[in-house]
């Protein structure tokens, strides 16, 4: 009987080893405000876009909502790499407002992982959630990155 229990204990750990390993993320997006990660997407005439790099559309979009969790946003934008959702990048005035959504994407995503320079990140497969506190300007930074660009070979 304990060799019948250990024979089954043992393929339910090599089983469990042999799934790829979970990213630490909840609920991870899979877009921002309809704006999908991983699929191509072309930011058409509702967003504004100017070149922010050889390969990349710096955008912003006049009817986005300029709230994340309840609290107003300083600004929000949208950084396309070639024709993918790459970053999403928001300011929030404050200290209070920037906890108020750290704490409400903890709840959602789970907790997030200090890093050097005083960011910290909540980490999935695809996307990445970054959070800092800039003290001396009073304004939170908060970032959509999706980290699986496909890059071209030239």
């Amino acid at each position: 009987m304990r060799r019948a229990i250990a024979s089954v204990l043992a393929l339910i750990l090599a089983a469990a080893l042999a799934l790829p390993a979970q990213a630490a993320m909840r609920d991870e997006p899979k877009d921002f405000r309809g704006i999908p990660f991983g699929k191509r997407f072309n930011p058409g005439n509702t967003f504004a876009c100017e070149m922010d790099s050889e390969e990349g559309l710096r955008c912003t979009r006049a009817g986005d909502d300029k709230h994340l969790c309840g609290v107003p946003l300083k600004s929000l934008s949208y950084l396309f790499m070639y024709h993918y959702l790459f970053t999403v990048d928001m300011e929030v005035d404050g200290q209070e407002g920037f906890d108020t959504i750290v704490k409400e994407l903890t709840a959602r995503h789970g907790k997030p992982t200090p890093q050097s320079g005083g960011t910290s990140m909540i980490t999935g497969r695809n996307v990445d959630i970054m959070l800092y506190y800039d003290a001396a300007r009073h304004t939170g930074e908060i970032g959509y990155v999706f980290k699986n660009l496909p890059c071209p070979v030239e």
